[in-house]
């Protein structure tokens, strides 16, 4: 699972660790004044908001179609990199405040509740019960040697090669060496970690199985049948008017369906039973100038089939219907063009 669903709300699942992480750390340091986790903590913040506002910055005619998807996007990779010089920059400056043992006991602490809220979600207990063991003996001793030991345990999830595992490794490094340059280079890449570990394609598609035919009617009168497409893959988006997030996609969904990849189709299917009606779809599609395709699910029954229960949703098929790919919640333009990639290169 990489998103809770309450409702028709989803919500990342490293958003919700990273949150807790958070107030736990400040719950922790409430009787405290350690000035170099109050630091952490705030650049930790300002990464996240420089971040996530600038999608404004890199992606403002999506933004001004639709403002609401300031809340589903982020600025992506040029997001990463405005906040990491920006977050240098600043570090630089406070550097004074900096003391070491105290950075390496945040985000020792930082990287346990993430794991623990992480994989409780996917509900590997065992895991579960090591990092927690772990975040235990943290608190009670603070000894270095619970780095050495999250180090290991991190590359035994991912590998050696994994991104948390390096970057345990440098800090590692870092503790041991006391250099000051060493010190601020591990600070600052694992800030920029901390954001990259909450983007969830961002959203880390599932892979699913077989799935009914799709055979609808289409908003122009027509029928589509997908068996009777010459397209090697399909992306399939499942939608409602009413929905906050299917509006904010909208905009990176006809983006895509302008430039589609050699070999691959893209079609909207309006769960019709849900909506509010046949004027509110024509009106959406006027807003947004959709040009795909736009089918009419109007007893529910693909939606149903396909197992449906939070919107948007998208999935990506083959030829033969099979379902490849899923995601849960908004997708961007950059995030349906990587996971064609991905399946074009199989």
């Amino acid at each position: 699972m990489t998103y809770l669903t309450l409702g028709q709300v989803n919500i990342p699942i490293g958003w919700l660790a990273f949150i807790v992480a958070i107030l736990y750390s400040d719950f922790w340091n409430r009787h405290a004044d350690l000035a170099t986790s109050k630091l952490l903590e705030r650049l930790l913040y300002t990464y996240l908001i420089i971040w996530k506002l600038s999608y404004v910055l890199f992606s403002l005619t999506d933004f001004l179609q639709s403002p609401l998807s300031l809340l589903y996007f982020d600025g992506g990779l040029k997001g990463h990199l405005l906040a990491l010089v920006i977050i240098a920059f600043v570090l630089y400056q406070k550097r004074q405040v900096l003391v070491w043992e105290d950075g390496w006991n945040y985000w020792a602490r930082f990287v346990a509740i993430y794991q623990l809220i992480f994989y409780s979600f996917q509900e590997q207990w065992f895991v579960v019960g090591l990092w927690l063991v772990l975040l235990i003996v943290l608190e009670r001793t603070k000894r270095q040697w619970v780095l050495v030991a999250q180090f290991f345990l991190l590359a035994w999830i991912e590998g050696f090669t994994g991104v948390l595992a390096i970057f345990q490794g440098i800090v590692l490094i870092s503790v041991y060496l006391k250099t000051k340059q060493t010190q601020y280079l591990v600070v600052a890449g694992l800030l920029s970690l901390v954001a990259i570990m909450l983007v969830d394609i961002e959203n880390k598609p599932q892979p699913t199985t077989e799935r009914a035919a799709i055979d609808l009617p289409t908003t122009t009168g027509e029928h589509y049948r997908l068996t009777e497409q010459d397209q090697t893959l399909t992306i399939v988006n499942f939608f409602a008017t009413w929905c906050p997030p299917c509006k904010a996609e909208m905009p990176h969904l006809q983006s895509f369906a302008q430039t589609l990849p050699t070999g691959v189709s893209i079609v909207g299917i309006n769960l019709t039973a849900r909506d509010d009606g046949e004027k509110a779809l024509a009106d959406f599609m006027d807003t947004y100038k959709v040009t795909y395709p736009i089918l009419l699910d109007e007893t529910d029954a693909v939606g149903t089939a396909f197992q449906v229960l939070s919107i948007p949703t998208t999935v990506l098929l083959n030829t033969q219907g099979e379902e490849l790919e899923r995601i849960v919640g908004p997708v961007s333009e950059d995030g349906l063009r990587q996971l064609i990639k991905k399946h074009q290169a199989d």
